[in-house]
């Protein structure tokens, strides 16, 4: 690690270590600028300006890690929607992130400041240039539109049955199972996350249909397994305590329907574990699913071991997940081969990384 990059995991280290003590600070500041706070969100609300000025400081310190403001940028739009719904307005938010910034040179100095200067107001300028709304995912020019909504609102209805024949009825009339992926099952659970981070619905309602999601999926194996078969071997596991797995669960699903055979191992998955299943099963391809900022440096620590281990040197390690998303380049910074926004995009990464070409009319096909 050259001295520039020590830097900055040195400041984020920094930050992280004195977050509840630096949230403190903000948080009591905060309450003498705007007295009419407790006025108008009691006191629940200071507890809840507490932890959000916590969350803030630790996302500051795992981009300030990776050295991505992007990062830092994005999370501070998703706040400024998600706050929004709990009436915390846009000024609000903005004087949080200055007071962060003022405590930050104060507790660790003026050259520390500096390092973390651009990401801070890179953050202001989202707080003050995106608006509140957020389009739907649901879009009548979609395809599967129709039965998408019609999916959709069974499960926010709790009528998993409804949702399950919309679906079934998509196979039986011949619909490819990518599009019933793609068209509804993504742009649901899209759809599903817009409306929480709204406050349109509540985290039960949010678990409820993914959960339903991955049951209705279920019903669909015997349709994925049935391909002709590459040798290829696929290993998909989410990094950490990751709770939105479903995204890789379908990536997973796509590599099986190119003839893949795939090992999905899900979150939680300590890293000796994950070394020894991708060891075991010989895989050519490992694919790690980040979809929080604070589990970026986790994967980066991942692919670390993986490199360390003589028996695995032409494994290909792809990456994926919103931070990467956000971050084209990100991909680089935690050592992987490759990065794939989605699943169509990963097998053909995965592809083009391996110098594989499919070998009879069936991959092809499945390739488009």
């Amino acid at each position: 690690m050259n001295e520039g990059n020590d830097r900055y995991k040195q400041t984020g280290l920094a930050i992280k270590s004195k977050a509840g003590e630096f949230a403190e600070r903000v948080t009591r500041e905060t309450y003498e600028m705007q007295p009419e706070l407790m006025g108008r969100f009691g006191p629940n609300g200071r507890r809840r300006t507490m932890e959000d000025t916590v969350f803030n400081l630790n996302y500051l310190a795992e981009s300030l890690m990776i050295q991505s403001p992007k990062l830092f940028a994005s999370y501070i739009s998703w706040l400024k929607v998600l706050l929004a719904g709990y009436h915390v307005s846009a000024d609000d938010v903005a004087v949080n992130l200055r007071l962060i910034g003022e405590t930050v040179r104060e507790e660790l100095g003026d050259e520390v400041y500096q390092l973390i200067e651009p990401y801070v107001e890179l953050g202001l300028s989202q707080v003050e240039g995106l608006p509140l709304e957020l389009e739907t995912f649901l879009a009548d020019e979609s395809p599967l539109a129709e039965e998408a909504r019609a999916y959709h609102n069974a499960l926010l209805e709790g009528d998993r049955r409804t949702a399950s024949v919309t679906v079934m009825r998509l196979v039986e009339n011949g619909r490819p199972i990518r599009d019933i992926y793609r068209y509804i099952f993504q742009a649901s659970q899209y759809e599903v996350g817009r409306l929480w981070q709204t406050n349109k619905i509540n985290v039960a309602q949010e678990h409820y249909c993914s959960a339903a999601t991955q049951l209705i999926m279920s019903q669909l194996f015997p349709y994925i397994f049935s391909g002709v078969r590459s040798g290829y071997r696929l290993v998909a596991t989410c990094i950490g305590e990751e709770l939105h797995e479903i995204g890789l669960r379908m990536l997973a699903d796509y590599f099986e329907m190119d003839g893949w055979d795939t090992y999905y191992l899900g979150a939680n998955v300590p890293t000796r574990s994950i070394v020894a299943e991708v060891k075991k099963r010989e895989a050519n391809v490992l694919a790690i699913s980040a979809t929080m900022t604070y589990h970026v440096h986790q994967v980066k620590e991942l692919i670390a071991s993986i490199r360390e281990t003589d028996e695995l040197g032409s494994l290909t390690v792809l990456v994926g997940g919103l931070p990467f998303n956000i971050d084209r380049e990100l991909w680089k910074q935690v050592g992987a081969d490759g990065y794939a926004p989605d699943a169509d995009a990963a097998i053909q990464e995965a592809r083009r990384l391996l110098a594989f070409s499919a070998s009879s009319p069936e991959l092809e096909e499945s390739a488009k």
